[in-house]
Protein backbone atom coordinates (compact mmCIF):
# COMPACT_ATOMS: atom_id res chain seq x y z
CA UNK A 1 0.00 0.00 0.00
CA UNK A 2 1.57 3.36 -0.98
CA UNK A 3 2.51 5.57 1.96
CA UNK A 4 1.19 9.07 2.15
CA UNK A 5 3.37 12.08 2.96
CA UNK A 6 2.27 13.99 6.08
CA UNK A 7 0.64 17.35 5.61
CA UNK A 8 3.36 19.65 6.91
CA UNK A 9 3.54 23.36 6.27
CA UNK A 10 6.69 23.64 4.08
CA UNK A 11 7.41 27.11 5.41
CA UNK A 12 7.40 25.86 9.00
CA UNK A 13 9.60 22.89 8.06
CA UNK A 14 12.17 25.13 6.38
CA UNK A 15 12.05 27.77 9.11
CA UNK A 16 12.86 25.21 11.79
CA UNK A 17 15.86 24.01 9.79
CA UNK A 18 17.05 27.58 9.25
CA UNK A 19 16.82 28.39 12.98
CA UNK A 20 18.37 25.09 14.09
CA UNK A 21 21.32 25.47 11.70
CA UNK A 22 21.83 29.04 12.89
CA UNK A 23 21.93 27.92 16.53
CA UNK A 24 24.36 25.13 15.68
CA UNK A 25 26.60 27.62 13.89
CA UNK A 26 26.55 29.88 16.92
CA UNK A 27 27.65 26.91 19.04
CA UNK A 28 30.63 25.97 16.86
CA UNK A 29 31.61 29.36 15.42
CA UNK A 30 30.26 32.11 17.69
CA UNK A 31 33.24 32.32 20.05
CA UNK A 32 35.56 33.06 17.12
CA UNK A 33 33.41 35.72 15.41
CA UNK A 34 35.09 38.75 16.97
CA UNK A 35 38.35 37.22 18.16
CA UNK A 36 39.90 35.54 15.12
CA UNK A 37 41.47 37.30 12.16
CA UNK A 38 43.61 36.30 9.22
CA UNK A 39 47.33 35.81 9.68
CA UNK A 40 47.75 34.48 6.14
CA UNK A 41 45.79 34.00 2.90
CA UNK A 42 45.18 37.75 2.99
CA UNK A 43 45.77 38.26 -0.72
CA UNK A 44 42.14 39.01 -1.48
CA UNK A 45 41.93 41.58 1.32
CA UNK A 46 44.87 43.38 -0.26
CA UNK A 47 43.17 42.93 -3.64
CA UNK A 48 39.98 44.57 -2.35
CA UNK A 49 41.91 47.56 -1.05
CA UNK A 50 43.45 48.11 -4.47
CA UNK A 51 40.20 47.40 -6.39
CA UNK A 52 37.56 49.81 -5.10
CA UNK A 53 33.85 49.56 -5.83
CA UNK A 54 32.40 46.89 -8.09
CA UNK A 55 35.74 45.98 -9.67
CA UNK A 56 36.78 44.16 -6.52
CA UNK A 57 34.09 41.52 -7.05
CA UNK A 58 35.99 40.20 -10.07
CA UNK A 59 39.41 38.60 -10.02
CA UNK A 60 40.80 40.14 -13.21
CA UNK A 61 44.25 38.44 -13.18
CA UNK A 62 42.66 35.04 -14.00
CA UNK A 63 39.74 35.03 -16.44
CA UNK A 64 38.68 31.47 -15.60
CA UNK A 65 38.69 32.27 -11.86
CA UNK A 66 36.99 35.62 -12.30
CA UNK A 67 34.62 35.07 -9.33
CA UNK A 68 37.37 34.00 -6.92
CA UNK A 69 37.27 37.34 -5.13
CA UNK A 70 33.48 37.72 -4.91
CA UNK A 71 32.84 36.78 -1.29
CA UNK A 72 36.07 38.32 -0.01
CA UNK A 73 35.09 41.63 -1.56
CA UNK A 74 31.57 41.23 -0.18
CA UNK A 75 33.09 40.96 3.30
CA UNK A 76 35.35 43.94 2.63
CA UNK A 77 32.45 46.13 1.51
CA UNK A 78 30.33 44.92 4.43
CA UNK A 79 33.05 46.18 6.75
CA UNK A 80 33.08 49.55 5.00
CA UNK A 81 29.30 49.84 5.19
CA UNK A 82 29.31 48.96 8.89
CA UNK A 83 32.07 51.46 9.70
CA UNK A 84 34.50 48.59 10.37
CA UNK A 85 36.92 49.02 7.49
CA UNK A 86 39.93 46.83 8.11
CA UNK A 87 38.13 44.52 10.51
CA UNK A 88 38.08 40.78 9.96
CA UNK A 89 34.71 40.43 11.70
CA UNK A 90 32.79 40.94 8.40
CA UNK A 91 34.81 38.09 6.91
CA UNK A 92 33.70 35.90 9.79
CA UNK A 93 30.09 36.94 9.23
CA UNK A 94 30.23 36.13 5.51
CA UNK A 95 31.84 32.78 6.34
CA UNK A 96 29.02 31.94 8.78
CA UNK A 97 26.39 32.98 6.24
CA UNK A 98 27.96 30.71 3.62
CA UNK A 99 28.07 27.84 6.11
CA UNK A 100 24.40 28.39 6.98
CA UNK A 101 23.32 28.79 3.35
CA UNK A 102 25.16 25.63 2.36
CA UNK A 103 23.34 23.53 4.95
CA UNK A 104 19.96 25.10 4.22
CA UNK A 105 20.38 24.44 0.49
CA UNK A 106 21.28 20.84 1.22
CA UNK A 107 18.10 20.56 3.28
CA UNK A 108 15.99 22.00 0.47
CA UNK A 109 17.59 19.76 -2.15
CA UNK A 110 17.01 16.55 -0.18
CA UNK A 111 13.46 17.66 0.65
CA UNK A 112 12.84 17.91 -3.08
CA UNK A 113 14.22 14.44 -3.63
CA UNK A 114 12.62 12.81 -0.58
CA UNK A 115 9.48 14.89 0.19
CA UNK A 116 8.03 12.32 2.63
CA UNK A 117 10.83 12.94 5.11
CA UNK A 118 11.86 16.01 7.04
CA UNK A 119 14.30 14.21 9.34
CA UNK A 120 16.58 12.88 6.59
CA UNK A 121 17.07 16.31 4.91
CA UNK A 122 17.65 17.95 8.28
CA UNK A 123 20.20 15.31 9.30
CA UNK A 124 22.12 15.71 6.04
CA UNK A 125 22.20 19.50 6.38
CA UNK A 126 23.40 19.23 9.99
CA UNK A 127 26.14 16.73 9.10
CA UNK A 128 27.25 19.05 6.31
CA UNK A 129 27.45 21.96 8.75
CA UNK A 130 29.89 20.15 11.05
CA UNK A 131 31.69 18.05 8.44
CA UNK A 132 35.23 18.78 9.60
CA UNK A 133 37.50 16.35 7.79
CA UNK A 134 39.42 19.27 6.27
CA UNK A 135 41.93 21.07 8.48
CA UNK A 136 40.85 24.39 6.95
CA UNK A 137 37.22 24.00 7.95
CA UNK A 138 36.33 27.17 9.92
CA UNK A 139 39.04 29.10 8.05
CA UNK A 140 37.64 32.26 6.46
CA UNK A 141 40.61 32.36 4.11
CA UNK A 142 38.64 29.76 2.13
CA UNK A 143 35.57 31.93 1.49
CA UNK A 144 35.86 31.21 -2.23
CA UNK A 145 35.68 27.44 -1.61
CA UNK A 146 32.57 27.73 0.54
CA UNK A 147 31.29 30.18 -2.06
CA UNK A 148 31.61 27.87 -5.05
CA UNK A 149 29.94 25.11 -3.00
CA UNK A 150 26.97 27.42 -2.44
CA UNK A 151 26.87 28.23 -6.17
CA UNK A 152 27.05 24.51 -6.96
CA UNK A 153 24.17 23.67 -4.63
CA UNK A 154 22.07 26.51 -6.03
CA UNK A 155 22.72 25.23 -9.56
CA UNK A 156 21.74 21.69 -8.54
CA UNK A 157 18.62 22.96 -6.76
CA UNK A 158 17.48 24.92 -9.82
CA UNK A 159 18.22 21.94 -12.05
CA UNK A 160 16.05 19.70 -9.87
CA UNK A 161 13.19 22.21 -10.01
CA UNK A 162 13.59 22.46 -13.79
CA UNK A 163 13.41 18.68 -14.11
CA UNK A 164 10.13 18.73 -12.18
CA UNK A 165 8.45 21.28 -14.45
CA UNK A 166 5.87 20.36 -17.09
CA UNK A 167 5.84 23.51 -19.23
CA UNK A 168 8.59 24.78 -21.51
CA UNK A 169 8.37 28.31 -20.10
CA UNK A 170 8.98 27.19 -16.52
CA UNK A 171 11.77 24.87 -17.59
CA UNK A 172 13.45 27.76 -19.41
CA UNK A 173 13.25 30.01 -16.34
CA UNK A 174 14.77 27.49 -13.95
CA UNK A 175 17.28 26.27 -16.52
CA UNK A 176 18.51 29.84 -16.95
CA UNK A 177 18.91 30.25 -13.20
CA UNK A 178 20.72 26.91 -13.01
CA UNK A 179 23.15 28.01 -15.73
CA UNK A 180 23.79 31.34 -13.99
CA UNK A 181 24.80 29.56 -10.78
CA UNK A 182 26.72 26.96 -12.77
CA UNK A 183 28.77 29.78 -14.31
CA UNK A 184 29.43 31.37 -10.91
CA UNK A 185 30.56 27.98 -9.59
CA UNK A 186 32.89 26.98 -12.43
CA UNK A 187 34.40 30.41 -12.89
CA UNK A 188 35.35 30.50 -9.21
CA UNK A 189 37.47 27.34 -9.20
CA UNK A 190 37.77 24.13 -11.16
CA UNK A 191 37.21 21.70 -8.27
CA UNK A 192 33.46 21.09 -8.86
CA UNK A 193 33.85 20.50 -12.63
CA UNK A 194 33.35 16.73 -12.47
CA UNK A 195 30.27 17.06 -10.27
CA UNK A 196 28.88 19.62 -12.71
CA UNK A 197 29.47 17.23 -15.62
CA UNK A 198 27.67 14.37 -13.87
CA UNK A 199 24.86 16.32 -12.18
CA UNK A 200 22.19 16.17 -14.95
CA UNK A 201 22.33 12.38 -15.26
CA UNK A 202 22.53 11.76 -11.50
CA UNK A 203 19.61 14.10 -10.82
CA UNK A 204 17.55 12.66 -13.67
CA UNK A 205 18.10 9.23 -12.05
CA UNK A 206 16.72 10.62 -8.79
CA UNK A 207 13.90 12.78 -10.13
CA UNK A 208 12.71 10.62 -13.06
CA UNK A 209 11.49 13.46 -15.34
CA UNK A 210 8.35 12.80 -17.38
CA UNK A 211 9.42 14.36 -20.69
CA UNK A 212 12.53 12.85 -22.28
CA UNK A 213 12.58 15.53 -25.00
CA UNK A 214 12.48 18.43 -22.54
CA UNK A 215 15.09 16.69 -20.46
CA UNK A 216 17.47 16.55 -23.42
CA UNK A 217 16.95 20.26 -24.13
CA UNK A 218 17.68 21.07 -20.51
CA UNK A 219 20.84 18.97 -20.55
CA UNK A 220 22.02 20.63 -23.75
CA UNK A 221 21.71 24.06 -22.13
CA UNK A 222 23.51 22.83 -19.00
CA UNK A 223 26.53 21.48 -20.89
CA UNK A 224 27.25 24.62 -22.92
CA UNK A 225 29.13 26.23 -20.04
CA UNK A 226 31.34 23.26 -19.04
CA UNK A 227 32.37 22.74 -22.67
CA UNK A 228 33.32 26.41 -22.98
CA UNK A 229 35.09 26.26 -19.61
CA UNK A 230 37.14 23.24 -20.67
CA UNK A 231 38.19 25.05 -23.84
CA UNK A 232 39.29 28.14 -21.89
CA UNK A 233 41.15 25.95 -19.39
CA UNK A 234 43.00 24.20 -22.20
CA UNK A 235 43.96 27.57 -23.71
CA UNK A 236 45.14 28.91 -20.36
CA UNK A 237 47.49 26.03 -19.56
CA UNK A 238 48.67 25.76 -23.15
CA UNK A 239 49.88 29.36 -22.97
CA UNK A 240 51.24 29.20 -19.42
CA UNK A 241 53.69 26.40 -20.31
CA UNK A 242 53.94 25.20 -16.72
CA UNK A 243 54.44 28.62 -15.14
CA UNK A 244 51.02 29.03 -13.48
CA UNK A 245 50.48 28.78 -9.73
CA UNK A 246 48.15 25.78 -10.17
CA UNK A 247 50.74 23.83 -12.19
CA UNK A 248 53.28 24.45 -9.45
CA UNK A 249 51.07 22.47 -7.04
CA UNK A 250 50.86 19.35 -9.22
CA UNK A 251 52.24 16.02 -8.06
CA UNK A 252 55.52 14.80 -9.50
CA UNK A 253 54.42 11.27 -10.36
CA UNK A 254 51.20 10.40 -12.15
CA UNK A 255 51.20 6.61 -11.97
CA UNK A 256 47.63 5.23 -12.03
CA UNK A 257 48.16 3.20 -8.87
CA UNK A 258 49.27 6.21 -6.83
CA UNK A 259 46.43 8.40 -8.09
CA UNK A 260 43.77 5.74 -7.47
CA UNK A 261 45.24 5.10 -4.01
CA UNK A 262 45.01 8.80 -3.14
CA UNK A 263 41.48 8.91 -4.58
CA UNK A 264 40.24 6.08 -2.37
CA UNK A 265 42.06 7.52 0.64
CA UNK A 266 40.18 10.81 0.28
CA UNK A 267 36.81 9.09 -0.18
CA UNK A 268 37.36 6.96 2.90
CA UNK A 269 38.69 9.82 4.99
CA UNK A 270 35.74 12.05 4.12
CA UNK A 271 33.35 9.41 5.49
CA UNK A 272 35.31 8.02 8.46
CA UNK A 273 34.44 10.82 10.87
CA UNK A 274 35.97 8.90 13.79
CA UNK A 275 39.44 9.20 12.20
CA UNK A 276 39.42 12.93 11.38
CA UNK A 277 42.71 14.44 12.50
CA UNK A 278 42.52 16.61 15.63
CA UNK A 279 43.77 20.19 15.75
CA UNK A 280 45.45 22.14 18.54
CA UNK A 281 42.31 23.95 19.70
CA UNK A 282 43.87 26.47 22.17
CA UNK A 283 40.51 26.25 23.96
CA UNK A 284 39.83 24.92 27.46
CA UNK A 285 38.65 21.33 27.26
CA UNK A 286 35.55 22.08 29.32
CA UNK A 287 34.49 24.89 27.01
CA UNK A 288 35.07 22.75 23.94
CA UNK A 289 32.96 19.90 25.33
CA UNK A 290 30.21 22.32 26.41
CA UNK A 291 29.94 23.96 22.99
CA UNK A 292 30.01 20.65 21.10
CA UNK A 293 27.35 19.30 23.46
CA UNK A 294 25.20 22.38 22.86
CA UNK A 295 25.36 21.76 19.10
CA UNK A 296 24.30 18.14 19.65
CA UNK A 297 21.41 19.24 21.88
CA UNK A 298 20.16 21.68 19.22
CA UNK A 299 20.38 18.93 16.62
CA UNK A 300 18.59 16.45 18.90
CA UNK A 301 15.70 18.75 19.81
CA UNK A 302 15.07 19.81 16.21
CA UNK A 303 15.35 16.19 15.06
CA UNK A 304 12.68 15.10 17.53
CA UNK A 305 10.31 17.66 16.06
CA UNK A 306 11.09 16.47 12.56
CA UNK A 307 10.60 12.86 13.64
CA UNK A 308 7.02 13.70 14.62
CA UNK A 309 6.46 15.30 11.21
CA UNK A 310 7.83 12.37 9.22
CA UNK A 311 5.62 9.81 7.56
CA UNK A 312 6.02 6.82 9.94
CA UNK A 313 6.38 4.27 7.16
CA UNK A 314 8.67 5.93 4.65
CA UNK A 315 11.86 4.42 6.07
CA UNK A 316 11.55 0.71 5.38
CA UNK A 317 13.65 -2.04 3.84
CA UNK A 318 12.98 -2.33 0.14
CA UNK A 319 14.74 -3.35 -3.04
CA UNK A 320 17.66 -1.31 -4.35
CA UNK A 321 15.68 -0.31 -7.42
CA UNK A 322 12.55 0.94 -5.69
CA UNK A 323 13.87 2.70 -2.62
CA UNK A 324 14.55 6.42 -2.88
CA UNK A 325 16.97 6.38 0.00
CA UNK A 326 19.11 3.76 -1.76
CA UNK A 327 19.11 5.85 -4.93
CA UNK A 328 20.08 8.84 -2.83
CA UNK A 329 22.94 6.84 -1.34
CA UNK A 330 24.16 5.89 -4.82
CA UNK A 331 23.99 9.53 -5.96
CA UNK A 332 25.91 10.59 -2.85
CA UNK A 333 28.70 8.11 -3.61
CA UNK A 334 28.93 9.32 -7.20
CA UNK A 335 29.21 12.96 -6.13
CA UNK A 336 31.68 11.99 -3.39
CA UNK A 337 33.96 10.19 -5.84
CA UNK A 338 33.75 13.11 -8.26
CA UNK A 339 34.69 15.63 -5.55
CA UNK A 340 38.35 14.59 -5.72
CA UNK A 341 39.67 14.22 -9.31
CA UNK A 342 40.98 17.80 -9.34
CA UNK A 343 42.63 17.32 -5.94
CA UNK A 344 44.30 13.92 -6.40
CA UNK A 345 46.46 15.56 -9.07
CA UNK A 346 48.07 17.72 -6.38
CA UNK A 347 51.29 16.93 -4.55
CA UNK A 348 49.43 17.25 -1.23
CA UNK A 349 46.57 14.95 -2.21
CA UNK A 350 46.69 13.15 1.15
CA UNK A 351 46.93 16.30 3.21
CA UNK A 352 43.36 17.26 4.22
CA UNK A 353 43.87 20.97 3.63
CA UNK A 354 41.45 22.39 1.03
CA UNK A 355 41.07 18.93 -0.52
CA UNK A 356 38.12 17.86 1.66
CA UNK A 357 35.96 21.00 1.67
CA UNK A 358 34.11 20.25 -1.57
CA UNK A 359 33.32 16.65 -0.65
CA UNK A 360 31.42 17.57 2.53
CA UNK A 361 28.04 17.82 0.78
CA UNK A 362 28.33 14.39 -0.82
CA UNK A 363 29.75 12.83 2.34
CA UNK A 364 26.80 14.22 4.33
CA UNK A 365 24.39 12.60 1.85
CA UNK A 366 26.15 9.24 2.15
CA UNK A 367 26.32 9.34 5.95
CA UNK A 368 22.72 10.54 6.27
CA UNK A 369 21.41 7.89 3.85
CA UNK A 370 23.32 5.07 5.58
CA UNK A 371 21.97 6.17 8.97
CA UNK A 372 18.39 6.10 7.70
CA UNK A 373 18.84 2.77 5.92
CA UNK A 374 20.09 1.23 9.17
CA UNK A 375 17.21 2.80 11.09
CA UNK A 376 14.77 1.33 8.58
CA UNK A 377 15.93 -2.19 9.32
CA UNK A 378 14.34 -2.46 12.75
CA UNK A 379 10.83 -3.96 12.70
CA UNK A 380 9.09 -1.42 14.97
CA UNK A 381 8.18 1.52 12.75
CA UNK A 382 7.71 4.05 15.55
CA UNK A 383 11.31 3.60 16.74
CA UNK A 384 12.95 4.10 13.36
CA UNK A 385 13.22 7.93 13.58
CA UNK A 386 14.54 7.67 17.14
CA UNK A 387 17.21 5.21 16.04
CA UNK A 388 18.09 7.46 13.10
CA UNK A 389 18.64 10.36 15.52
CA UNK A 390 20.73 8.23 17.87
CA UNK A 391 22.90 7.01 14.99
CA UNK A 392 23.43 10.58 13.79
CA UNK A 393 24.44 11.91 17.21
CA UNK A 394 28.03 10.47 17.14
CA UNK A 395 28.60 12.05 13.71
CA UNK A 396 27.31 15.41 14.92
CA UNK A 397 29.31 15.18 18.14
CA UNK A 398 32.63 14.36 16.47
CA UNK A 399 31.98 16.90 13.71
CA UNK A 400 31.08 19.67 16.15
CA UNK A 401 34.08 18.86 18.35
CA UNK A 402 36.51 18.89 15.42
CA UNK A 403 34.87 22.02 13.96
CA UNK A 404 35.47 23.93 17.19
CA UNK A 405 39.00 22.57 17.34
CA UNK A 406 39.64 23.84 13.81
CA UNK A 407 38.33 27.29 14.73
CA UNK A 408 40.50 27.35 17.84
CA UNK A 409 43.56 26.36 15.83
CA UNK A 410 43.03 29.22 13.37
CA UNK A 411 42.48 31.64 16.24
CA UNK A 412 45.72 30.40 17.77
CA UNK A 413 47.56 31.42 14.60
CA UNK A 414 45.91 34.83 14.78
CA UNK A 415 46.90 35.24 18.42
CA UNK A 416 50.51 34.62 17.39
CA UNK A 417 50.27 37.03 14.45
CA UNK A 418 48.46 39.89 16.17
CA UNK A 419 51.05 40.78 18.90
CA UNK A 420 53.82 40.83 16.29
CA UNK A 421 51.90 43.20 14.06
CA UNK A 422 51.04 45.41 17.03
CA UNK A 423 54.65 45.77 18.09
CA UNK A 424 55.73 46.73 14.58
CA UNK A 425 52.91 49.28 14.40
CA UNK A 426 53.86 50.72 17.81
CA UNK A 427 57.44 51.26 16.69
CA UNK A 428 56.66 52.36 13.13
CA UNK A 429 53.14 53.81 12.66
CA UNK A 430 53.77 54.69 8.99
CA UNK A 431 56.58 54.45 6.45
CA UNK A 432 57.64 56.33 3.35
CA UNK A 433 57.02 55.09 -0.16
CA UNK A 434 59.47 52.42 -1.31
CA UNK A 435 60.55 51.31 2.16
CA UNK A 436 62.06 47.83 2.52
CA UNK A 437 61.28 46.47 6.00
CA UNK A 438 63.57 43.81 7.41
CA UNK A 439 62.20 42.04 10.49
CA UNK A 440 64.67 40.06 12.59
CA UNK A 441 64.55 37.82 15.64
CA UNK A 442 61.17 36.21 14.83
CA UNK A 443 60.83 33.16 17.13
CA UNK A 444 60.63 29.89 15.26
CA UNK A 445 58.15 28.59 17.82
CA UNK A 446 55.91 31.65 17.33
CA UNK A 447 56.29 32.53 13.66
CA UNK A 448 53.68 35.20 12.99
CA UNK A 449 53.95 34.79 9.21
CA UNK A 450 53.50 30.99 8.95
CA UNK A 451 56.95 30.39 7.54
CA UNK A 452 56.64 32.53 4.42
CA UNK A 453 57.98 35.96 3.48
CA UNK A 454 55.05 36.22 1.06
CA UNK A 455 52.58 36.48 3.96
CA UNK A 456 54.94 38.93 5.67
CA UNK A 457 54.77 41.15 2.59
CA UNK A 458 50.99 41.03 2.52
CA UNK A 459 50.91 41.84 6.24
CA UNK A 460 53.04 44.92 5.57
CA UNK A 461 50.61 46.01 2.86
CA UNK A 462 47.68 45.62 5.23
CA UNK A 463 49.51 47.52 7.95
CA UNK A 464 50.60 50.32 5.60
CA UNK A 465 47.76 50.59 3.05
CA UNK A 466 48.20 52.91 0.05
CA UNK A 467 51.98 52.69 0.53
CA UNK A 468 54.51 50.91 -1.66
CA UNK A 469 56.34 48.67 0.78
CA UNK A 470 58.18 45.35 0.71
CA UNK A 471 60.19 43.24 3.06
CA UNK A 472 61.79 40.06 4.31
CA UNK A 473 62.26 38.54 7.74
CA UNK A 474 64.69 36.39 9.69
CA UNK A 475 64.29 33.97 12.56
CA UNK A 476 65.91 34.29 15.97
CA UNK A 477 68.75 32.02 14.84
CA UNK A 478 69.52 34.55 12.04
CA UNK A 479 68.36 32.17 9.31
CA UNK A 480 66.19 33.64 6.52
CA UNK A 481 62.52 32.86 6.20
CA UNK A 482 61.38 30.75 3.24
CA UNK A 483 60.47 32.87 0.21
CA UNK A 484 62.81 35.70 1.18
CA UNK A 485 63.39 37.04 -2.31
CA UNK A 486 65.12 40.38 -1.71
CA UNK A 487 68.90 40.27 -1.30
CA UNK A 488 71.08 43.15 -0.14
CA UNK A 489 74.44 43.31 -1.85
CA UNK A 490 76.54 46.27 -0.80
CA UNK A 491 74.16 49.21 -1.01
CA UNK A 492 71.67 47.67 -3.47
CA UNK A 493 68.56 45.54 -2.95
CA UNK A 494 67.83 43.05 -5.75
CA UNK A 495 64.87 40.79 -6.44
CA UNK A 496 65.96 37.16 -6.82
CA UNK A 497 63.14 36.25 -9.19
CA UNK A 498 61.90 33.53 -6.86
CA UNK A 499 58.34 33.18 -5.56
CA UNK A 500 55.93 36.14 -5.81
CA UNK A 501 57.55 39.54 -6.27
CA UNK A 502 57.00 42.08 -3.48
CA UNK A 503 55.82 45.60 -4.26
CA UNK A 504 59.42 46.84 -4.02
CA UNK A 505 61.74 44.78 -6.23
CA UNK A 506 64.82 46.99 -6.08
CA UNK A 507 66.18 49.85 -4.01
CA UNK A 508 69.14 51.35 -2.21
CA UNK A 509 70.27 50.75 1.31
CA UNK A 510 68.89 54.16 2.33
CA UNK A 511 65.37 52.73 1.77
CA UNK A 512 65.94 50.11 4.44
CA UNK A 513 64.31 49.86 7.85
CA UNK A 514 65.49 47.01 10.10
CA UNK A 515 63.41 46.02 13.11
CA UNK A 516 64.03 43.46 15.82
CA UNK A 517 61.21 41.45 17.31
CA UNK A 518 61.01 41.93 21.07
CA UNK A 519 58.86 39.71 23.27
CA UNK A 520 58.34 42.68 25.60
CA UNK A 521 55.84 44.14 23.14
CA UNK A 522 57.46 46.87 20.99
CA UNK A 523 59.79 46.16 18.09
CA UNK A 524 63.23 47.76 18.34
CA UNK A 525 64.61 49.86 15.49
CA UNK A 526 68.15 48.71 14.75
CA UNK A 527 70.73 51.42 14.12
CA UNK A 528 72.87 49.12 12.02
CA UNK A 529 72.02 46.44 9.47
CA UNK A 530 72.91 43.00 10.92
CA UNK A 531 75.69 41.26 9.02
CA UNK A 532 73.56 38.17 8.29
CA UNK A 533 71.19 40.30 6.21
CA UNK A 534 73.89 41.02 3.62
CA UNK A 535 76.47 38.26 4.14
CA UNK A 536 78.77 40.72 5.95
CA UNK A 537 78.84 43.06 2.94
CA UNK A 538 76.52 45.76 4.24
CA UNK A 539 76.99 49.34 3.18
CA UNK A 540 76.15 51.05 6.46
CA UNK A 541 76.98 54.65 5.56
CA UNK A 542 73.68 55.48 3.89
CA UNK A 543 71.52 53.44 6.28
CA UNK A 544 69.25 55.80 8.21
CA UNK A 545 66.21 53.89 9.55
CA UNK A 546 64.54 56.89 11.20
CA UNK A 547 64.35 58.70 7.90
CA UNK A 548 61.97 55.99 6.63
CA UNK A 549 59.47 56.52 9.44
CA UNK A 550 56.58 58.96 9.04
CA UNK A 551 55.48 60.36 12.39
CA UNK A 552 51.73 60.29 11.82
CA UNK A 553 48.96 58.17 13.26
CA UNK A 554 48.63 54.66 11.80
CA UNK A 555 46.11 54.17 9.02
CA UNK A 556 42.57 53.73 10.44
CA UNK A 557 42.16 50.27 8.90
CA UNK A 558 45.52 49.21 10.37
CA UNK A 559 44.34 50.25 13.81
CA UNK A 560 41.09 48.36 13.29
CA UNK A 561 42.97 45.22 12.24
CA UNK A 562 45.79 45.27 14.76
CA UNK A 563 44.77 47.72 17.48
CA UNK A 564 44.35 48.84 20.08
CA UNK A 565 48.01 49.74 20.49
Amino acid sequence: MPHRAPLIDPVRVTLLAAVAYLLMILCVWGIFAASSGMAWETYFTVYSESSPGWRGFFYWPDHIRIHNATFFHTAYLLGEAAGMRGSFVPYQVVYALLLWTRSLLAFLIIRRLVPDSALLPFSIGAILLVHASDQLHQWMGQLHTYGFTVWLLLAIYMLIIALNQTTSARIAIYATLACVFEHLCLWTQEGPLFIVLSAPFVLAYLVRPQSFKRCLSLFAAWYVLPVFYLYLTYQKYLLSRGSSYQEGLLRKTFTPGAIIGDWFFNIRYSLSFWSWEPSASHIAQGQLVLLASAAVVVFGLASLVYARWDSPTWIQPSSFRDSRVWRLLAAGFIFLALSFPAYVLLAGARQPRRTQLLSSFAAAIVLGAVIHILAGLIPRVRWRPVLAILLAVPVIWVGAYRTIERGGSHRGEWQTHLPTMRQILRAVPAVKEGTIVVMTNIPRDADAFTNSAYWFNLSLRLMYPRTTVGGIYYFNDNSPAPSNNLHLRGDQWEFTGESVAPMVVSGRVNQTLVLEYDRSGTARILEQIPSFVCNEQCSQQAYDPHSRIVNVAPAPEALTRYGPL
